[in-house]
């Protein structure tokens, strides 16, 4: 229904169908455009990706202060739009599922074609993406090159099925929405601070070990709190009811850099 009425208010087909909403951007998209505004004080695609997928594609070619302006709405759901003209707040909870490349030349950390950029070069690339919007994604991931035999790799070898993968994602959001209904939230990712430190619970091993990691990777507070978020969803796609420091060591493995290339 929240998605319906974002639509409408922008005269897109109301479509009827369950399928969640995929807003791609570009990188040269306006402030107004991704986050509303304008003259009717119009949604933008943060809103009409609400309860889906906002991806951007060449994460660090958008404007810094763009990429600013989400840190409020990825962190508490909604985004608040005003104008002289009078004040708007529009739902804008998102999965946000960005990607770049390593560096300017894109072969650093690259095994076959050495990286071209000098080093000044390459950090400059990667102050491109600030502390505050990094520590407000959930998950870090390295894509290498594939090799040729992975490339003619017949399909459904080596990997698991996308079929067998929907199937347990959609069991662990059936198991988040039994637990959180009565608090009034639908799945882990939409607690709160209060309600996850109260509700997700560690046993005296699990706590030593986060605080052991999350002091050797200087984990900022909110950086913690996903670390749990992520946690707890990863012993739901496992049908585990309780969390051990394998779900943590697991979480902890996305948060601490994903491998990426300028870390090394």
């Amino acid at each position: 229904m929240e998605v319906l009425l974002v639509r409408s208010t922008v005269g897109l087909p109301l479509d009827s169908s369950r399928r969640r909403p995929f807003r791609a951007i570009h990188h040269t998209s306006s402030t107004i455009s991704v986050c509303g505004g304008g003259t009717n004080l119009r949604p933008g695609e943060i809103s009409l990706a609400h309860r889906g997928v906002l991806f951007l594609d060449e994460f660090t070619e958008f404007r810094r202060d763009l990429l600013e302006s989400l840190r409020q709405p990825l962190e508490d759901g909604f985004i608040s739009v005003s104008r002289a003209s009078g004040s708007v707040t529009y739902p804008a909870r998102v999965l946000l599922v960005a990607a770049c490349n390593p560096c300017p030349c894109g072969f650093l950390g690259d095994p076959v074609e050495p990286c071209r950029c000098s080093p000044s070069a390459a950090d400059r690339y990667r102050r491109k993406m600030s502390g505050p919007i990094l520590d407000r994604i959930d998950l870090y991931v390295t894509v290498p090159r594939l090799t040729p035999d992975e490339l003619v790799q017949a399909e459904g070898q080596g990997g698991e099925s996308s079929i067998r993968v929907r199937e347990r994602v959609l069991r662990a959001r059936e198991v988040q929405w039994d637990r959180w209904k009565n608090l009034g939230y639908q799945c882990n990712a939409e607690l709160p601070e209060k309600a996850l430190r109260k509700q997700v619970r560690l046993d005296p091993d699990g706590r030593r070990f986060l605080k052991d990691v999350a002091g050797r990777i200087r984990l900022s507070g909110r950086g913690i709190s996903r670390v749990l978020k992520v946690a707890r969803t990863i012993a739901d796609l496992a049908c585990e009811e309780s969390l051990s420091t394998v779900h943590l060591a697991e979480a902890l493995a996305f948060r601490e850099g994903g491998d990426l290339p300028w870390d090394r």
